[in-house]
């Protein structure tokens, strides 16, 4: 049988932990290739339920919510993180296991690998290695967002035989025309949108409803990347839902977009009244942060309704200076008005989620906590989230000049657990302090 393999790779880190994380753009690109007619098998290198044994997958102690931890393994830090005295792991399922669910397949005529975080390359490292050990003839195609931010370092180092830079559906076709000889037109996918029937379990399904954002913020690489705000139409994502809640019998659905609210009578408001028109009872999760401005009595009513769940929202900072620096996306004010509307709507302000950046460029802890402390004081959940200096991003100057790594030289020190270009007062005794603060 002639097919291509796409997988999801292990994760290297100190900590990984499954917040409704699913390769999208993988998934959204084996639809794609399926409506080629090409046959595809995917394989999650983190997914615990390719795992049968009901007593291994208890000790996860997944969420009915569909989060949950992975399986993983401690490992000998990599030299450049020796001195940090923490635990590094391998998260996904030991090779042995896969080994032997690898071998029962047919050699591919190609296997693909999506790449996310720069600091996660020694996972995509380990696994092109692994797969090829086990199908030494199939070329292995790498993509995704570090292959795409840092080319010279990617090939340098993950021994790969093609490289797709930037977005698939320009780059891919030309390389699956090499190797399989044939014209592939890789249009986005009409009806299903992500293949996730491809899992053999699922707990939660992902929707994502467009990719782009008009905003410019200076710390992040997504208006970069898609500079223009492209979206499906409400009602083929309502379709797409449906077909999750239904064909999958999934109960909880996160939506990934970057901009989900914007313009919201010309679509989350359209999207919103389709589910409630189908009556699917699902619960909704939102772990992008999601925009404050857009936010009115109608559309707060309408997430009760549709059963929003898991509510956050990206404010990043309270300091009127600094937002200005990073963008002026959202005030405090917006915030308060947004919970207002919430609040009549039906939630409890503690229910509401506020992400608040740490660690940021010049960034002192006591600022951190007196954002905690606004967000506190209108009756909202403030989250900790630290900053990750991400490459060709506007503050990336920045990020360098007040680094405590070389991160210009070696993409591990991106870590956000390491408080890479963090305030000096700011040690990680200090950030749990801090988040010990937001959770009180």
């Amino acid at each position: 049988m002639s097919y291509l393999l796409l997988v999801s790779p292990w994760i290297y880190d100190f900590s990984a932990y499954d917040f409704w994380l699913k390769p999208i753009g993988l998934l959204a690109l084996a639809s794609a290739l399926r409506q080629q007619g090409l046959k595809i098998k995917l394989v999650d290198f983190t997914d615990p339920f390719l795992v049968s044994d009901p007593n291994e997958l208890a000790r996860l102690k997944r969420r009915a919510d569909g989060r949950g931890k992975f399986f993983a393994q401690e490992l000998e830090k990599p030299e450049p993180l020796q001195t940090i005295p923490r635990r590094y792991k391998r998260y996904g399922l030991e090779p042995d296991f896969l080994k032997n669910l690898l071998g029962e397949l047919p050699p591919p005529k190609a296997i693909l690998i999506a790449t996310t975080m720069t600091y996660w390359y020694q996972g995509y490292q380990e696994t092109i290695k692994f797969l090829r050990e086990i199908f030494k003839n199939s070329p292995v195609i790498v993509g995704g967002l570090y292959t795409t931010i840092l080319p010279e370092h990617s090939q340098k180092n993950l021994q790969a035989d093609y490289y797709c830079l930037g977005d698939y559906e320009q780059h891919l076709p030309a390389l699956l025309k090499e190797i399989l000889g044939e014209e592939i037109n890789l249009n986005p996918p009409e009806k299903t949108g992500l293949a996730l029937d491809l899992y053999p379990h699922l707990e939660y399904g992902v929707i994502l409803t467009g990719r782009g954002c008009p905003f410019r913020c200076k710390y992040c690489l997504s208006w970069k990347l898609h500079p223009q705000l492209k979206r499906k139409p409400p009602e083929q994502v309502v379709e797409e839902i449906t077909w999750q809640a239904k064909n999958l019998e999934v109960k909880n659905i996160a939506f990934y977009d970057d901009a989900l609210f914007l313009e919201p009578e010309k679509h989350i408001i359209p999207i919103l009244e389709g589910i409630v028109r189908k009556e699917l009872n699902l619960k909704i999760h939102t772990p992008n942060g999601l925009h404050l401005k857009p936010i009115s009595q109608e559309l707060a009513k309408l997430m009760k309704k549709a059963g929003f769940a898991t509510i956050r929202f990206g404010l990043e900072t309270t300091n009127p200076e600094r937002q200005k620096q990073l963008g002026a996306k959202a005030s405090l004010n917006d915030l308060a008005r947004a919970l207002e509307y919430l609040e009549k709507a039906g939630y409890e302000r503690r229910e509401i989620g506020v992400y608040l950046l740490a660690g940021l460029p010049g960034q002192s802890p006591e600022e951190i906590e007196q954002d905690i402390k606004a967000v506190k004081r209108l009756g909202a959940r403030p989250y900790l989230s630290e900053y990750s200096p991400i490459p060709q991003t506007e503050l990336w100057e920045k990020a360098v000049e007040y680094a405590r790594f070389p991160i210009e030289r070696e993409p591990l020190f991106h870590n956000c657990s390491l408080l890479p270009c963090a305030h000096p007062e700011l040690t990680p005794r200090k950030l749990t302090e801090l988040k010990n603060l937001a959770r009180d």
